[in-house]
């Protein structure tokens, strides 16, 4: 088990094999040993894989300023090789979230306050791009698995079912429908800050997200660009909002407070 401040083996987590996930769904490994399914991305390589946990990790609170990140026992944690841990701490070293030293090792840098409200803002300026564009470019067979997939959510809310991955399924639906693959690759490589945990963390996020859901919907079917826009838009800044206040406390925004890890209130299902 992991001690507070250091990531190393936890209870629960499984072997290798399912790094490779199976089936159509999402691979998954535990959740800071909580039980909860973990969103693997499939077709990533084995650093990638390892840096989403980690930054998720990181972003989520679980790891706060100051904490080590130990590349054997991390490796073991995730049932892979030492090489690909070791990549990928370089990777979250370029992003500003561990510094990388030849002696102390890996030391988690955590985020400020500001990093956080400014990943929000430049995620809600892209998603709303998107909603913009796939009012204009949406098919009618495209709209109506939209809509399919927002009841998918409420029904994941209703049932207790795998809400995450209903939620990611719906934006992705989206973000597709905008065509533009240009614009979904800059939204995958920024929306990579928003913990996969969020509404373990920000439940009360859940009521807003499905209404807002109906309303980006509701403007993508009318065709209103301009409406699906600011919907999209104040939906991303409203939970970046809600999870700054969880993680940071609250206070004026722009604050440079550095996130103090799950003490600060953003503990997994808190």
């Amino acid at each position: 088990m992991a001690t507070p401040g250091y990531l190393g083996p936890r209870d629960g987590m499984p072997g290798s094999d399912e790094w490779a996930g199976a089936g159509a769904g999402p691979a998954a490994v535990a959740d800071a040993g909580q039980g909860r399914p973990r969103r693997l991305r499939l077709g990533a390589t084995a650093r990638d894989r390892v840096a989403d946990v980690l930054r998720d990790e990181i972003m989520s609170g679980r790891l706060g300023p100051g904490a080590r990140i130990d590349l054997d026992e991390t490796a073991a944690w995730l049932g892979t090789s030492r090489t690909p841990v070791r990549e990928a701490c370089l990777a979250l070293q370029f992003e500003g979230l561990v510094r990388v030293a030849p002696r102390s090792g890996v030391t988690v840098i955590g985020l400020r306050q500001r990093d956080v409200e400014d990943n929000f803002a430049l995620i809600a300026m892209l998603s709303g791009a998107a909603a913009a564009w796939a009012a204009e470019r949406i098919s009618e067979a495209h709209l109506a698995e939209l809509r399919r997939l927002a009841a998918d959510v409420r029904s994941a809310v209703e049932t207790g079912g795998d809400l995450r991955t209903a939620n990611f399924l719906f934006h992705r639906a989206v973000n597709q429908a905008s065509d533009s693959v240009r614009l979904i690759a800059l939204i995958r490589q920024t929306g990579r800050i928003i913990p996969w945990s969020f509404f373990d963390l920000v439940p009360e996020q859940v009521g807003c997200a499905l209404r807002e859901h109906d309303d980006i919907v509701d403007a993508i079917a009318a065709h209103n660009g301009a409406r699906a826009r600011r919907v999209s838009e104040e939906h991303v800044v409203s939970a970046g909002r809600l999870l700054v206040a969880r993680v940071f406390g609250p206070g004026p925004v722009g604050a440079g407070s550095t996130a103090a890890g799950p003490a600060a209130g953003a503990g997994a299902g808190g």
